[in-house]
């Protein structure tokens, strides 16, 4: 594939190699073309088809949108709305960018779930909820509501999380733009999401005990709700979904998906749809799945908090939220939850049961 920016040089491109690439994104590049769909300080976001990519520098945590790139720089000259990609299974072109190698490279997956019981899951809430105490995280517009905190640095900076936006669909100018996400003022989204966050925790526990939980209102309201490139709300329900999958509750997580997908489309934008597309088949940002580990009782809580700390204007403490819902109400001793049984069966565990049987069986004669 030549050069679409005439300055060739395949040495160049071979520098400029992609490393790491989630599952969605090597879908959107398969679809071979596209269009450059907005641009950002160190992120480019690629659209075709099959959906939306994320073109990253090597510092921006693995996720199912991100293709992580080697010496990936952002010049002016990729204009959203009118520099286009084309890509094969060897090389990405890019107008104004030139050309990245995406062969050899590492196909990223989130880490798979471990079965984990309620009692694993309350030990591990609880150390999460100390480490959150001893260190009160610096944004996080949910977490806020579920931590029953008030929002530290991102109250105090108002401007740490702003609204951002993209092109309107078939615009060609820089200059039609249209804002994503709820623009309300501080005040009215911490009581919107006090509102919100017990309702969201009541529906998401009647799921789970196997009562009526038809109206999935909570989920709806948080949808598109909130400030960012993501809206708060968008990110709250994508820790629900991912945590969802990786308790194994794959039951309630259709149903949430079924909403969201659903009702999504016209309630945030493209680019936050796209990460919730991601959710709704079990996979986010790494980050958050290392969230989901330090619950599960599989990582440290302090070194999840680092990594979410990294991510985003607050979107990963937010993602943060969405879990800590979940494992709230599976904690619950009503919960009837998968996650409740008994401890899955390890080598371990199988040889002790063993002889315990051993032990006890009546000897013959």
């Amino acid at each position: 594939m030549q050069r679409r920016d005439g300055s060739g040089g395949e040495a160049d491109g071979a520098a400029r190699m992609a490393v790491r690439m989630g599952r969605h994104a090597r879908r959107v590049l398969r679809a071979g073309h596209g269009s450059v769909l907005a641009a950002f300080t160190s992120t480019l976001y690629l659209e075709s088809s099959a959906g939306i990519a994320c073109i990253a520098p090597p510092a921006t945590p693995c996720g199912p949108l991100n293709v992580i790139v080697h010496g990936f720089t952002l010049p002016a000259a990729a204009e959203p709305g009118r520099a286009h990609w084309r890509a094969d299974e060897t090389l990405l072109a890019i107008d104004g960018l030139g050309t990245f190698a995406l062969s050899p490279r590492v196909d990223w997956a989130p880490p798979r779930p471990r079965a984990v019981n309620a009692a694993a899951i309350r030990a591990g809430l609880a150390s999460m909820q100390a480490a959150l105490a001893a260190r009160p995280p610096p944004c996080g517009e949910v977490l806020a509501a579920v931590l029953g905190t008030s929002r530290s640095r991102c109250a105090a900076e108002p401007g740490s999380r702003v609204t951002e936006t993209f092109p309107a669909r078939g615009s060609r100018s820089r200059t039609s733009w249209r804002p994503l996400g709820v623009s309300a003022g501080p005040g009215s989204l911490d009581a919107r999401f006090a509102r919100i966050v017990p309702a969201l925790e009541q529906w998401i526990g009647d799921a789970l005990r196997g009562r009526d939980a038809s109206s999935s209102r909570p989920i709806v309201d948080l949808l598109g709700c909130g400030r960012g490139l993501t809206p708060s709300g968008d990110d709250c329900v994508s820790g629900v979904l991912v945590a969802l999958h990786a308790f194994g509750e794959r039951g309630v997580a259709a149903s949430v998906a079924h909403t969201v997908t659903r009702h999504a489309p016209c309630r945030t934008g493209r680019l936050s749809a796209a990460h919730l597309e991601a959710a709704c088949a079990g996979e986010a940002v790494e980050p958050v799945h290392e969230a989901i580990g330090a619950i599960a009782g599989n990582t440290c809580p302090e070194r999840a908090l680092d990594l979410l700390e990294r991510f985003g204007h607050g979107s990963g403490f937010d993602a943060l939220a969405g879990v800590l819902i979940m494992a709230r109400a599976i904690a619950r001793p009503d919960c009837r939850s998968r996650a409740t049984g008994p401890v899955p069966a390890t080598p371990a565990t199988r040889r002790s049961s063993g002889r315990a049987r051993r032990a006890t069986r009546p000897r013959a004669g």
